[in-house]
């Protein structure tokens, strides 16, 4: 790699290889199997770049999403067993009538065209404010879903149990609640919830030797 690739910051230096151009406000991204590479932009597309190049043509299918300020096409997260069962996991701010909330859909992809879709869950409350939806998603190694809904603008929503907004909440692959959430007992919370008093988690990921949720 050239010289003027390389940033010197104060701990470390990083080489520069820029893979792809043109995108808009990509949001997250999703390797395939085949190599090739999911983005999602955060207006709503989903690009695939195949032999690093960008591909025209954009997938279809997807649900009507509530692109507003920070809100919109939030997150591609493909299934540990996709190979076996060909699902992907997405996250989006979904409109509604009072505004839009994070919301979590699965489907396949048939070529170019999303199929058999399923949405899994619905974020309340629904606000027309364009900030904090969140939203990633990881899978554990027991195949329980973890995914993060921010507190939408309104900091008192992460301590409270009756919504869902600022909480990391867990489900199974299939939307079901598990059992041994830590509120399904309790009638006043949500019993998606996992954990609560989280402002707007846009970063979640698996550490690859203690396999902590980070």
């Amino acid at each position: 790699a050239a010289l003027n690739n390389m940033v010197q910051t104060e701990k470390q230096s990083f080489m520069i290889d820029t893979l792809v151009t043109g995108l808009k406000n990509p949001w997250s991204l999703a390797f395939m199997p085949n190599g090739d590479m999911l983005i999602a932009e955060r207006d709503g597309e989903i690009r695939i770049v195949r032999n690093g190049l960008l591909l025209e043509s954009t997938i279809k299918g997807l649900p009507e999403i509530y692109v507003k300020g920070q809100g919109g096409l939030l997150e591609l997260q493909l299934h540990p067993k996709y190979e076996e069962n060909g699902w992907i996991y997405i996250g989006y701010s979904a409109p509604v009538e009072d505004g839009g909330n994070t919301a979590i859909m699965r489907a396949r992809l048939d070529g170019f065209q999303l199929v058999d879709q399923e949405v899994l869950f619905q974020a309340t409350p629904y606000s027309d404010g364009r900030v904090h939806f969140g939203n990633r998603i990881r899978f554990d190694d027991d195949g329980y879903m973890f995914f993060s809904v921010g507190e939408r603008g309104r900091m008192q929503n992460a301590q409270d149990l009756s919504n869902h907004s600022g909480k990391v909440h867990r489900l199974h692959d299939d939307g079901r609640i598990p059992a041994d959430n830590p509120f399904v007992n309790n009638p006043d919370a949500m019993p998606s919830i996992y954990t609560y008093g989280n402002r707007n988690p846009q970063g979640m990921d698996i550490h690859p030797v203690t396999r902590e949720i980070w």
